[in-house]
């Protein structure tokens, strides 16, 4: 069996997209591990359906920047809007290119998304679960973070992101646990954290907001928060790295 897929960079979190929806959770993992193994630089792996706006994560979950290479896919670069499915998300998400070539998505946050636990400050996504960190960032800290709230095992996907300013400048540090592929990264981009942490400060200001935040990889993406009603979108680059690479199973 011979499967094909893109690499994407929007903006960190190197994303693949493989050419077929794929639903078999044993053979998503199975790709997503043969695709991680030959591109050690990839963190996520997505399945695309070539005649749908449809997208399946590797692991069941939902993820912003895959969502936003997707919009990139299927838009082929150019300025549009299309309504797309993405696992771990009930209803159709918004995702489109601007006149600018930023691409954007809109993040699935449940009506009550704030839970307060031992502690710490979860933000709730469908298909996502993301705590908030304002400590030095580590990665055993935020499995541990992960391990004492049970978001190892009880949702699909939890991260721990850390934020923090200098200046005016706010810099996202993001760490991604996916459960049933059993990944767990320090991206080095998180649009659900990012989206996570903007809902955050928004909330704190008690009023709409835009941020721009750095990512790891040096880059921005920029998130607009309006709080009633809860909207949330992330907006970035996102380029193609790699075009109709293939791999044998």
């Amino acid at each position: 069996m011979q499967e094909t897929y893109s690499i994407y960079d929007p903006g960190g979190n190197t994303t693949a997209l493989v050419n077929r929806l794929i639903l078999d959770p044993i053979l998503k993992r199975k790709i997503n591990d043969n695709i991680m193994a030959k591109n050690t630089k990839v963190e996520q792996i997505g399945f695309i359906d070539p005649d749908g706006y449809r997208l399946e994560m590797a692991g069941g979950e939902f993820c912003g920047n895959a969502t936003r290479c997707a919009a990139f896919y299927y838009l082929k670069d150019r300025q549009g809007k299309i309504k797309i499915q993405v696992s771990g998300v009930a209803k159709k998400l918004l995702a489109g290119i601007n006149t600018d070539k930023t691409v954007w998505a809109q993040m699935p946050f449940l009506a009550n998304p704030v839970t307060n636990r031992l502690g710490y400050t979860a933000i709730n996504l469908e298909g996502i679960t993301q705590v908030i960190s304002n400590s030095s960032p580590g990665k055993l800290k935020a499995k541990l973070i992960l391990k004492k709230l049970g978001l190892l095992t009880s949702v699909a996907a939890a991260g721990v992101m850390f934020i923090s300013k200098n200046q005016s400048i706010i810099k996202l540090d993001p760490f991604v646990w996916v459960r049933d592929i059993k990944t767990f990264f320090n991206e080095t981009a998180c649009a659900s954290g990012t989206a996570a942490a903007g809902y955050y400060l928004a909330r704190k200001l008690n009023r709409a907001a835009d941020f721009s935040i750095l990512q790891p990889s040096k880059q921005i993406l920029n998130v607009s928060v309006q709080l009633k009603p809860l909207q949330v979108k992330i907006s970035g680059q996102v380029k193609i790295i790699k075009k109709n690479l293939s791999i044998t199973l």
